[in-house]
């Protein structure tokens, strides 16, 4: 059972920033939506469509009240998310050998 403090917040996000699926529509449920992150003043939500499991992410900036949702086509868990968010920064440089790799076809034995 979700503790009342975590409910009112997830009402919150549900209220204000979501409450249908942009795809199919259907509304979300409080079990939903689950809190990636919070760091200071920013919270990063993730919501999945239990109907046709599509995704968003959204992040909230208080105290502006500042939101950007942002829809995600992704294979991706709620608990892999965290993994990727803290990974290392990527650099125009990487994305730039990824692309000759597989421009080359080398078969990319580095990535």
């Amino acid at each position: 059972m979700l503790n009342k403090s975590l409910r009112k917040q997830k009402r919150f996000f549900i209220d204000r920033i979501a409450k249908f699926c942009d795809k199919c529509g259907s509304p979300y449920h409080l079990s939903d939506v689950q809190v990636i992150q919070e760091k200071g003043s920013s919270t990063i939500i993730h919501f999945s469509c239990r109907n046709c499991k599509s995704s968003n992410v959204a992040s909230l900036v208080s105290p502006m009240g500042f939101t950007t949702r942002i829809p995600l086509n992704s294979d991706l868990t709620v608990d892999e998310f965290p993994k990727f968010a803290s990974g290392d920064i990527i650099s125009l440089d990487d994305v730039l050998e990824v692309y000759i790799c597989f421009e080359d076809s080398k078969g990319c034995v580095k990535i």
